[in-house]
């Protein structure tokens, strides 16, 4: 099964099971890969599969595709250790054999990086009889049948005291791999599970999920939808696989999703799960189950029981087991104490107490430990910073760099600015030169100047706030261009009709002046407003003979000051025009044709 490795600059990578004969790879929508960072084309490449080999196409891209390092041109064919690379990520092609992935099927591994599944299939290729045992072990990704490509799955949790449980993540948004839709029906209530606010006030809410594919988000478009400002429009869905288990599956989110603790692009969810989207935190019951948690005596820290049995639930189910043994024999023989015997108090003999010496108690101030009246804990750092980033993070989805900069440097621990904001406070002071650089390309489109717009846009670039205004920008500046092209005047030589009625006398009296200035400005070599005023009058008459013979005397002069050849033909151009619309008996003709015949 052939597979496309692909790794971003900041090391995240995916793994696309390569189903299709042709994969499209681009920026914009559309494409079967979409890869987001600038330096990446619209439509930047083509893999195409056939017979067995793959060949990779440049599809006209600006920054090209490079094949181990050599640019390529047209159609080339890679082989299993070749390393891709289109603008900041790495690509690798990596056939998996069979008998390596039963090999290391017992063994979970890291998924490797492009480079590194590069170079570890190349040297696979050396040697066919002996297998590397230094190669990971690459997880199968199947193909669903979903709208959805499966980022990689989470690792097999390990009971024997191994790491917790961790997947790599990706923000590389890959659509439309699978060839086929998921249909979405209805479930049984007796395989419906069910999903618990744990917080904010929607805390204690409870959602059946009654379909095999249940979207969640901030509008009501959504199966399940909480109007939380945190959650995006469509934040993450809910996936129930053929084999009865649940994923979680985030739909490119603003501020992510989180399953216990930890950051994934997917994951299998397990009963008792905590999802966390945004602010809101969810709890995951499995179908069948009770959203209630059981009431206990006793509550046992779970990195503590991580510590003590792995991953494995055995060494919880004893602690339980011996504390309700013990809660329950206490409770017992303190019911037996308290009935004693049903006789009569005065039957029985009286027992004399004990005596115990009298003892004042200490003279203590009130909760001196502060056990009663606990103080609030001041939360952690980073909690803070969290905070901090997700506010700020909703304040640039709606353009307000004001109060995302104003939350970021508000952010302090004990005193001192949170270390983790800075990258973002960063770019919000980026962006704000940003915002002043759209300004002033929008000032440039009003005094319609296509050269200072375009130099203001390419400074914008590098956005990632401003992105739909960029974009209107350049629709805008794309319509200017093409208005100034359509004004430029081509002057279609169109033969005089004998019968063609006689011009208006306005116009008649509008090209004269015209042509008077434009002949006043030629004598004193001032020949950019003599050409202005014979373009001028060449648009309301393009047959006038006296605007076309001197236009041709202007070029002709401009050829001879400047030696130019170009205006010279301009020159020969106009004056070839004046013999095709003047009438025979014109009394220019013969001299313009002595002027053409020893121009040089």
């Amino acid at each position: 099964m052939l597979k496309l490795i692909i790794e971003d600059d900041e090391g995240r990578k995916t793994v696309v099971p390569f189903v299709r004969d042709e994969i499209t790879i681009g920026r914009q929508e559309g494409n079967t890969i979409r890869l987001t960072e600038r330096n990446v084309s619209r439509r930047h490449a083509r893999l195409l599969r056939h017979s067995g080999a793959v060949k990779i196409e440049d599809l006209g891209s600006s920054n090209g595709i490079r094949v181990n390092g050599d640019r390529i041109s047209g159609l080339v064919q890679v082989s299993d250790g070749d390393l891709i690379q289109i603008g900041d990520y790495d690509l690798a092609i990596q056939r998996e054999e069979e008998r390596l992935a039963s090999a290391a099927a017992s063994t979970p591994m890291q998924l490797p990086s492009a480079r590194a599944a590069a170079a570890q299939t190349a040297r696979l290729n050396q040697d066919q009889r002996e297998m590397a045992p230094t190669l990971p072990a690459l997880p199968a990704v199947e193909p669903h049948v979903s709208d959805e490509t499966p980022p990689p799955q989470r690792p097999p949790e390990d009971n024997t005291g191994g790491a917790p449980r961790q997947q790599s993540t990706s923000v590389i948004r890959i659509d439309q791999v699978q060839s086929n839709r998921r249909e979405v029906v209805e479930l049984d209530s007796t395989q419906a599970p069910k999903l618990v606010v744990i917080n904010t006030e929607f805390a204690g809410r409870e959602f059946l999920i009654s379909k095999n594919e249940t979207r969640i988000g901030r509008v009501d478009d959504n199966d399940v939808y909480l109007d939380h400002r945190s959650l995006s429009r469509t934040h993450c869905k809910l996936v129930r696989e053929d084999n009865g288990e649940w994923r979680v599956i985030d739909m490119q989110s603003a501020n992510g999703l989180m399953v216990n603790g930890e950051p994934y692009a997917q994951v299998t969810l397990c009963s008792g799960d905590v999802i966390e989207l945004g602010h809101v935190k969810m709890k995951f019951v499995g179908p069948g189950e009770s959203s209630e948690a059981p009431t206990t005596a006793m509550t046992v820290d779970s990195a503590e029981f991580e510590q003590i049995g792995g991953n494995s639930k055995a060494p919880m189910i004893a602690v339980v087991a011996t504390v309700l043994v013990l809660a329950i024999g206490g409770g017992g023989y303190a019911l037996l104490r308290g009935q004693g015997t049903t006789k009569p108090p005065e039957v029985e003999a009286p027992v004399k107490p004990p005596v115990v010496a009298k003892v004042d108690p200490p003279v203590v101030p009130d909760d001196p430990t502060g056990l009663e009246n606990p103080a609030p804990t001041e939360p952690s750092a980073e909690d803070v910073s969290k905070k901090a980033l997700l506010d700020a993070q909703a304040a640039l989805d709606v353009n307000d760099l004001a109060t995302a900069e104003s939350v970021l440097k508000g952010c302090r621990v004990g005193g001192v600015p949170c270390p983790e904001v800075s990258p973002m406070l960063a770019m919000v002071e980026n962006e704000k030169k940003v915002a002043e650089v759209l300004k002033d390309a929008q000032s440039a489109l009003e005094r319609q100047d296509p050269a200072a717009t375009r130099a203001q846009l390419d400074k914008a670039g590098s956005t990632k706030v401003f992105k739909a205004r960029l974009t209107e920008l350049e629709g805008k500046y794309t319509k200017l261009v093409a208005d100034k092209k359509a004004a430029v005047v081509t002057v279609v030589p169109v033969k005089r009709d004998p019968v063609m009625p006689i011009a208006a006398p306005g116009l008649a009296a509008q090209t004269e002046k015209l042509a008077t200035e434009a002949k006043a400005f030629n004598k004193s070599k001032t020949f950019p407003p003599a050409l202005d005023r014979l373009k001028q009058c060449l648009r309301l008459d393009p047959n006038n003979l006296a605007c076309i013979r001197l236009t041709a005397s202007v070029y002709a002069s401009i050829s001879q000051n400047e030696n130019s050849p170009e205006d010279l033909k301009r020159a020969r151009d106009y004056y070839e025009l004046y013999l095709k619309v003047a009438p025979p008996d014109d009394a220019y003709v013969d001299r313009i044709r002595n002027i053409l015949s020893g121009a040089q």
